[in-house]
C-alpha cells in the first residue's frame, strides 16, 4: 500500500487507512477512461516474457513477442481465451474515448455512407452514427470480430443503418464510401500493405472520397511509448506524418490536413483525398 502511495494511486490520510485517489480511479471498471484493462493487457502472462527481448527487437526491428511464443499475436490469441477477452476489452476502451475525440474533431458535412475498415466490434462507428443521424455505416472486419458487433447495431437508434461486412481488407473494401476511417489500422501493417489498402480504399471510394487516418501521435509520450510495443509485440511502428504522406502520394492520394484530437491516447487524424 506504500507503493501505491508513493505512486499516486491511493492516499493514506490517517496511518494504516487507505483511500483511491482520482488517478487510482482509473483502474477501475466503471471508471471514465478508464485503463484497467490495457493495465491487465500490459501486465499479461503473456505480454510480459516479451519485454526482457526488447533489445533483440530494437536491434532486428522484429516481433520480440513471435520469438517467444512462436507465432504472431492474431494466431496467439484465439488458443487463449482469457487474454482475447482482455484484448478486446482493451480495443473497446480505446473506441469509446477515441470515438469520442474523433466525432468532436472532424468535420462529417458531406459524409453520407462512413466505412469503418478494420472497425472491431463498431465502438467508433456507433458513437458516429449516433450522433449524425443522416449517417450510414459499413463495418469491416474478420467474421469473428464483426459477429460481436450485431448486438451493437440491432438497437434503436442504429438499425438498418449500418452494414456488417466480414472480410480481408487487403483483398477489398465494400464500394462506395464517401470516407473510409483506418483507426489503429495501419500500425501492424508494412508499408506494402498499407500500399495496398489505400489503394483498394482509392479504387472503391465515391468521387468525392475521403479517407481518415487515426492513429497516436508519435511526437507524444504515449506516442513513444506505444511505438515501442509496437515494435516488440508486431515488428512494426507508428507512422509520421511524412511517413503517411508518403504512402498517400504512391497509392493516389494527397494529405490536406492534420488534426489534433482530445483523446487521452493524443489520437491525430490524417486525412487525405484522391489526388
Amino acid at each position: 500500500m506504500g507503493v501505491l502511495v508513493h505512486l499516486g494511486l491511493c492516499a493514506e490520510p490517517a496511518p494504516g487507512q487507505f483511500t483511491c485517489t482520482p488517478l487510482g480511479a482509473l483502474l477501475q471498471t466503471n471508471a471514465p477512461q478508464s485503463v484497467r484493462h490495457f493495465a491487465m493487457l500490459m501486465g499479461g502472462e503473456w505480454f510480459g516474457p516479451t519485454w526482457p527481448r526488447l533489445a533483440q527487437s530494437v536491434r532486428t526491428g522484429t516481433s520480440a513477442f513471435e520469438s517467444v511464443f512462436g507465432m504472431n499475436i492474431y494466431s496467439y490469441l484465439p488458443q487463449h481465451p482469457a487474454a482475447l477477452a482482455v484484448f478486446q476489452q482493451t480495443m473497446s476502451d480505446f473506441s469509446s474515448n477515441e470515438g469520442l475525440a474523433v466525432r468532436d474533431a472532424y468535420d462529417f458535412t458531406g459524409c453520407h455512407m462512413v466505412v469503418d475498415v478494420g472497425g472491431g466490434r463498431g465502438g467508433l462507428l456507433a458513437i458516429l452514427l449516433q450522433a449524425f443521424p443522416s449517417l450510414q455505416g459499413i463495418l469491416l472486419d474478420l467474421p469473428v470480430v464483426v459477429e460481436g458487433a450485431q448486438a451493437v447495431f440491432e438497437a434503436e437508434p442504429l438499425r438498418g443503418r449500418c452494414q456488417l461486412m466480414s472480410g480481408d481488407f487487403l483483398a477489398a473494401v465494400p464500394p462506395g464510401g464517401d470516407l473510409y476511417i483506418l483507426k489503429r489500422v495501419l500500425v501492424d501493417r508494412t508499408d506494402d500493405e498499407a500500399r495496398t489498402l489505400f489503394t483498394n480504399i482509392r479504387r472503391a471510394m465515391a468521387p468525392q472520397g475521403r479517407v481518415l487516418v487515426a492513429d497516436p501521435d508519435s511526437r507524444s509520450p504515449f506516442g513513444k511509448l506505444y511505438d515501442m510495443m509496437l515494435l516488440m509485440v508486431f515488428g512494426s511502428r507508428l507512422r509520421t506524418d511524412a511517413e503517411v504522406q508518403a504512402l498517400f502520394a504512391q497509392t493516389g492520394f494527397t494529405l490536406t490536413r492534420a488534426i489534433e484530437t482530445r483523446s487521452m491516447t493524443t489520437l491525430r487524424l490524417l486525412e487525405g483525398v484522391p489526388a
